[in-house]
């Protein structure tokens, strides 16, 4: 039986040193393949078949389907009657073998059929194809491992024509003793099972193999072409060639055998890249749509590759980012988290690094949105948090950044840190408060940082300069207005923070002296 697939028995994938993209042969091809992605319904089939050869040109499809369309208006109309409709079928069938096919080649492509009339049963079923539509004679592209050939009448009459043998051999309508030959000399090439023909009997199993639910639109003809070129290059072991076949295969032709020979020389490649360009990062992404995870891709190998994306030289963080923006259309939600994941932590510690604050929290926001358990994001948040409070002039208005932080960030609260950052907020807010005679507010302040440090064990890491001024401060409002047992009071509770205070051993003794 003829095939339109080239068997791939076994094929060791070695020294692949091209880079993979999509290219075209030509400008009439790229428009094609544009064109069909646009509207994969109302294409042109017929001028599609033909995005193959780099050298043909609306003119030359606008000819051969001249050529084409000539003979089919001399087919007769469709008749009522079966036999006779049948008889009709065949004639059409026998009429544009003749014209046409001149010689089987296995490796021959559509333009091949108009050149020199050779075929194989993928250019000779889309040329039947392209004809039954013209006619409006209903059919189905039927498609086995190694073989296409077509029904008419898939519904009713169910005629078989194999389109790469001419005459009576290619037309069949069988009996039921031919259909038990056929089935048997399948048995006889072990192309089949006796046990699995016995199971169904001869006819179910001839009926479900010939005329059974599943066929292929004819579209996929277009992509066969490309499969078959792709295994051609792969013969010779140009890789480059022909994974860019196989890629545009699959666009027109949903085969599972593409899959995992495309992943076969792509898995090859992974490893040679540097990832330092948009293209790669690309191949990677196309690599991750085709495995199976985490069978055969790992999210190690896929750090393997991010490590090497951060860590190249070339790579500004703004090369990242526009990375993370392709990563993010990765459909498994493992893979895509972790390696967003990966990226905003090597953002964030940069930022970090840069004391670029904002950025840094912002990287870091990423990554609890897509692992709020994250230790580094949560230790990089902390940190800017902290930061930040350290470097402001620590009034009011950090204060509420801070405690919008804790509401966003509840985690930050557990963190000893916190209690000292509110503590120093807590003193400089209440001592402005008191230079600025708001002492109702000075006092509310104090009173804060007074319950903070007689309830955490934090008073050592307190500003010992803080203390003295802010209590010292605080005890001279009530000591210039004589009201020294209040100052008394407020100077040993400062002493009680920081005992061996000159000035307020000072204050507290004269406080007392005038009591």
């Amino acid at each position: 039986m003829p095939r339109f697939f080239k068997t791939l028995f076994f094929i060791t994938f070695t020294s692949l040193t091209a880079t993979f993209s999509q290219s075209f042969n030509s400008s009439f091809e790229e428009e094609i393949f544009k064109s069909y992605k646009r509207d994969s319904i109302n294409y042109d089939f017929f001028k599609s078949m033909f995005a193959i050869d780099s050298l043909t040109n609306n003119n030359l499809v606008l000819k051969y389907q001249d050529r084409i369309n000539t003979l089919l208006k001399t087919f007769p109309e469709k008749e009522n009657k079966e036999k006779k409709e049948q008889k009709r079928i065949k004639f059409i069938y026998d009429e544009i073998h003749s014209a046409f096919f001149n010689k089987y080649k296995l490796d021959s492509y559509f333009n091949d059929l108009f050149e020199d009339g050779t075929y194989n049963c993928v250019t000779a079923s889309a040329l039947y194809a392209y004809a039954f539509d013209e006619l409006q004679i209903p059919y189905h592209i039927k498609e086995t491992p190694t073989h296409v050939f077509i029904i008419a009448y898939p519904e009713t009459y169910k005629i078989y024509l194999e389109t790469t043998v001419p005459g009576e051999y290619g037309f069949i309508v069988p009996k039921e003793s031919e259909i038990i030959k056929v089935i048997d000399e399948l048995i006889s090439y072990k192309l089949i099972t006796k046990e699995e023909v016995l199971k169904k009997g001869y006819m179910k199993f001839y009926e479900d193999l010939y005329y059974g639910h599943e066929f292929v639109n004819k579209n996929a003809l277009v992509g066969m072409q490309y499969y078959n070129r792709g295994l051609s290059y792969l013969d010779i072991e140009d890789y480059d060639k022909a994974i860019n076949n196989l890629r545009k295969s699959k666009i027109f032709f949903s085969s599972p055998l593409i899959k995992p020979i495309i992943k076969t020389i792509m898995f090859d490649k992974i490893n040679e890249l540097e990832f330092n360009s948009f293209e790669d990062i690309d191949y990677l992404l196309e690599l991750i749509a085709i495995a199976n995870y985490p069978e055969d891709y790992s999210l190690k190998n896929l750090e393997s590759s991010l490590f090497k994306l951060v860590n190249h030289d070339d790579n500004t963080n703004e090369f990242i980012e526009a990375s993370i923006e392709k990563f993010n259309t990765i459909k498994e939600d493992d893979v895509r988290n972790t390696a967003l994941e990966f990226l905003y932590e090597y953002l964030a510690k940069q930022a970090g690094t840069d004391e670029n604050l904002d950025d840094a929290l912002k990287y870091s926001d990423k990554i609890i949105n897509l692992n709020p358990n994250s230790k580094i994001a949560q230790k990089i948040i902390e940190y800017v948090c902290f930061k930040k409070i350290a470097l402001s002039t620590l009034n009011k208005a950090t204060l509420n950044e801070l405690e919008n932080n804790v509401d966003k960030y509840p985690f930050i609260k557990s963190n000893n840190r916190y209690h000292i950052a509110l503590a120093h907020l807590y003193g400089n807010i209440s001592l402005d408060s008191f230079g600025d005679k708001d002492i109702e507010s000075a006092h509310l302040y104090l009173k804060k940082l007074e319950d903070l440090l007689d309830n955490n064990d934090i008073t050592n890491e307190i500003s010992k300069k803080l203390i003295s001024n802010l209590y010292t401060k605080a005890g001279n409002y009530y000591y210039y207005k004589e009201q020294h047992k209040s100052a008394f009071s407020i100077y040993s509770k400062g002493l009680s923070y920081a005992p061996n205070d000159h000035e307020l051993n000072k204050r507290a003794k004269w406080s007392k002296e005038e009591l």
